[in-house]
C-alpha cells in the first residue's frame, strides 16, 4: 500500500433515527414561554396564536395577552427596531 494513499469511507445508513440525547427532557417553563412569545408575535397566524392559547390551558397557563402587544400586533409596531444593513461597495 502507498504510504500517502486514501482510503474510502464507507458510511452505514440507519433505518431507524438515532437518539442522542435520550435523557434530555423539555422545560415546561420554556416551552410556556415560546407559547407566550408566539401570542404576542406580530407574524404569528391566527391558527398559531389559537394553538398556543390551546396548549397554554392545557398546561394550566394564563394565555393572557396584555392589551397593549395586542394593539402593537395589530399596528405591526415593534418594541425593538429592525437591524440596518449596511451594505458597502468595494472601492478600488
Amino acid at each position: 500500500m502507498p504510504l500517502f494513499s486514501r482510503r474510502t469511507h464507507h458510511t452505514t445508513h440507519r433505518t431507524t433515527p438515532r437518539r442522542r440525547h435520550f435523557w434530555h427532557r423539555a422545560d415546561k417553563d420554556r416551552v410556556a414561554g415560546g407559547y407566550k412569545a408566539a401570542l404576542s408575535n406580530p407574524r404569528t397566524t391566527r391558527d398559531g396564536r389559537k394553538h398556543a392559547k390551546h396548549e397554554l390551558r392545557k398546561m394550566g397557563r394564563s394565555p393572557h395577552v396584555p392589551f397593549m402587544t395586542k394593539v402593537k400586533r395589530t399596528l405591526g409596531i415593534r418594541s425593538t427596531p429592525r437591524r440596518h444593513h449596511h451594505h458597502t461597495t468595494a472601492r478600488y
